[in-house]
């Protein structure tokens, strides 16, 4: 066993039409519904990688890399066309060209969309379309990508609104595709939906019937480094506060040897079919963008992130338990992504056994011995991009994560190996062990189970920033049950215990000072209100009813008049609270008349029934106008 190289099951890849792109908005560019409206995009053609030479060194010595990451610089004040639409509406356009590229990924620094802007990559010869991509698909830093555009041309369009002239992105770097789609050996196949080997079983299969809770668990990521793009799976963990934070598992090597950019790593959630059958189309999905790498080790191949949390507004999760204490796992299950497919399912019946030799990996690793399982599959295989799913016991808790198999994954009695999770527990500092992670209240438990009942909602204000401090006071058929916290992230830590059914009620609040954030140019700006000079937002027009009578008077003004004169500590008799807050899932019928939408009494009443999942929360500092109150 020890001089053979096992096969890890992660690959970089950029394969035109594999990689989607972020979570997009819809429709079609102007440029292919109405072209006769623009003036022709100009083209630019840039001088790419050779791709003869790339495709050359790889028959002498071949890599786990499809595409060649080249520099660009495109501006869109310097470059392209505008065009001016009798809507007032402003579209830019530009026919990129890299000769002899296969593919090309586009990357944005800048990336600030401003509302009502949209953004497309088109292919002009097959008519592939990514995006709309909106100010919605803006993740924690100002960098974006957008998914492969097949062949060697792309055109970019930007839709602007008419009364906004900022260059809200630039360019900076374009991956070119320089293989042919697959890798060069004759087993290998393209990767994306739909490419999986036909063994696999759905996880809408019958099979899987007792761990459909797990697919809100796991997603396909697509990682980004400095030298290429790929695939591979991870799973959410529970952790002993059950806060809700997003802590994901996967597996080291996913990154070893690479930079990785890890503000660029996309996590594609409920990317899985309903039923045991392969669908036709791909299915939908919903896309979290970027994390922070907490831990990792490459002995037993883990690697644990920090999910970034602003694209995740109305996603659930399921929180999985986790047992560390090194006991083979007698039946097993996995839910991965082989190949970046829809979610699959393989099980075991067999038990695994602690493999005590050291493994020699065909990337160059080397691991210790006893730092894996070896499992062999009843039903099921991996392939590449399986690398980092959970290895998952009868109890449904995470004891190991996939690193790579003996270069057997058909669905015939396959061989696999997993980096244990009780040997990531230890190490020499955080950033090396599992322990101050996943077990951050130190109480040195061996096992703990999933959290999901209720999913871990978010209170954030209508400009999407996260309120932390937001006290949630939780009843369950009218009687008290728990009180928790939101932390920096926004998410309401869900309780211990809450049952399977009744009716829960929580009650949400905010302490702090009344004249957080309010000031004399809120009232300047409630004055243009009500003079009909500019018009507020809804939920900045819930803000200032501050004598909560339904609508927007100087009587408002002047109760918070005196709060800022420090005359009154508060909002009077009557008056609202200090922070006011609404379901998200609501929409406002007439923004101009928001009152009759919502109760404005901070407390919120559901069925507990199957699948149940909490609406996320949007938050309002009272008295606020122009949004300049800490949310901290």
């Amino acid at each position: 066993m020890t001089s053979r190289n096992f096969h890890i099951l992660f690959v970089f890849l950029l394969i035109a039409l594999g990689l989607n792109a972020q979570q997009s908005m819809g429709g079609l560019p102007l440029g292919l519904t109405a072209p006769e409206l623009l003036l022709p995009a100009p083209g630019l053609r840039l001088a790419g990688p050779d791709v003869a030479a790339l495709q050359q060194a790889e028959e002498v010595a071949p890599t786990n890399r499809f595409a060649a990451s080249m520099s660009a610089d495109i501006d869109i004040n310097n470059q392209g066309n505008w065009s001016l639409m009798e809507d007032g509406r402003q579209v830019w356009q530009l026919r990129l060209q890299i000769p002899d590229a296969m593919g090309l990924l586009l990357f944005y620094e800048d990336f600030n969309l401003p509302a009502g802007a949209q953004l497309f990559v088109y292919s002009p010869v097959t008519g592939q379309v990514l995006g709309a991509y909106t100010s919605e698909s803006q993740g924690r830093t100002d960098r974006f990508f957008t998914g492969v555009i097949a062949g060697e041309e792309a055109i970019i369009e930007y839709q602007a609104p008419g009364d906004d002239f900022t260059a809200p992105f630039h360019i900076w770097r374009i991956d070119v595709v320089y293989k042919e789609e697959g890798l060069a050996d004759t087993n290998a196949r393209n990767f994306g939906f739909g490419t999986s080997d036909p063994c696999h079983d759905n996880i809408g299969c019958d099979v899987a019937d007792e761990w459909q809770a797990e697919r809100n668990a796991v997603a396909r990521i697509i990682v980004i480094v400095e030298e290429g793009s790929g695939y591979c799976t991870g799973t959410v963990m529970n952790n002993t506060a059950q806060d809700g934070r997003l802590l994901f598992l996967s597996a080291f090597h996913c990154m070893d040897g690479f930079t990785p950019q890890y503000d660029l790593w996309r996590f594609d959630f409920y990317f899985a079919a309903d039923g045991c059958d392969n669908p036709a189309n791909m299915p939908e999905f919903r896309s979290v963008l970027g994390c922070d790498s907490l831990a990792g080790r490459r002995a037993m191949d883990f690697l644990l992130l920090d999910l970034h949390t602003e694209t995740t507004m109305g996603m659930d999760f399921h929180y999985m338990g986790w047992d560390r204490s090194g006991v083979p796992p007698d039946t097993a299950a996995i839910v991965h992504h082989p190949r970046g497919d829809i979610q699959k399912f393989g099980y075991s019946t067999n038990e695994a056994i602690v493999f005590m030799n050291s493994i020699n990996w065909n990337n160059g690793v080397t691991t210790p011995p006893n730092h894996h399982y070896r499992l062999r599959y009843t039903d099921g295989t991996t392939e590449v991009g399986s690398s980092g799913a959970a290895l998952l016991d009868k109890n449904h808790r995470v004891v190991a994560q996939l690193h790579g198999d003996a270069g057997v994954t058909t669905c015939n009695n396959a061989l696999a190996y997993f980096g244990r999770l009780s040997m990531g527990w230890e190490g020499n500092n955080p950033s090396t062990r599992l322990k101050d992670w996943l077990d951050p209240l130190g109480t040195d438990t061996m096992m703990i189970d999933a959290l999901g009942l209720l999913r871990t909602a978010v209170v954030k204000t209508d400009d999407d920033e996260p309120i932390s401090g937001v006290v949630v006071d939780f009843y369950v058929d009218d009687t008290y049950f728990a009180t928790t916290e939101t932390g920096v992230d926004g998410r309401i830590p869900v309780p211990d215990g809450i049952p399977n059914a009744g009716e829960i009620t929580m009650e949400l609040s905010k302490p702090g000072p009344f004249n957080n954030g309010v000031s004399i140019s809120d009232l300047i700006q409630m004055q243009k209100q009500i003079l009909g000079t500019e018009l507020m937002a809804p939920y900045k027009l819930l803000a200032c009813d501050v004598n909560n009578s339904n609508s927007l008077t100087t009587l408002d003004m002047i109760r918070i008049r005196k709060l800022i004169l420090t005359l009154t500590p508060d909002f009077g008799e009557g008056g609202v609270e200090n922070w006011q807050f609404f379901d998200a899932d609501q929409t406002f019928d007439d923004p101009t008349n928001p009152w009759s939408m919502f109760p404005r009494d901070n407390s919120f009443s559901f069925t507990l029934e199957a699948g149940f999942r909490l609406p996320d929360f949007i938050g309002v500092k009272s008295g606020d106008a122009n949004g300049n109150a800490s949310v901290d």
